[in-house]
């Protein structure tokens, strides 16, 4: 079984290469996704929150700040840099149980320079 570590390497990894389906078996079937005013329950819901944020973020090229594991917790910080001069900066955390990701929270805040 992999360490919560693990199935977040795995995570970025799947995000970056833009692999929508190793990003999705990352989740348990029913796991939560929570965003500011926003809930996704399950896997269709959280491919929507997905499909949104590409939206707003798909141009960025992504990097990892921190990266703060303890137990099933892992807490998130990254960066990106846009075209046309935007950036952004976030924070997630994962609860990982039973080698998937069962609840996930995001925040991130995209600025034009």
């Amino acid at each position: 079984m992999r360490t919560p570590r693990q199935v977040f390497d795995d995570h970025w990894n799947s995000i970056l290469a833009g692999d929508m389906d190793r990003v999705m078996a990352d989740y348990a079937t029913d796991a939560v996704f929570v965003r500011p005013d926003e809930v996704a329950r399950g896997h269709d819901g959280i491919k929507a929150f997905f499909d949104g944020i590409g939206d707003e973020l798909g141009d960025m090229e992504l990097r990892q700040e921190s990266v703060t594991v303890d137990g099933p917790i892992v807490l998130f910080e990254w960066s990106g840099r846009g075209l046309r001069g935007r950036s952004a900066r976030g924070t997630d955390t994962f609860y990982v149980e039973g080698d998937r990701i069962r609840f996930q929270t995001l925040t991130y805040t995209v600025l034009q320079e």
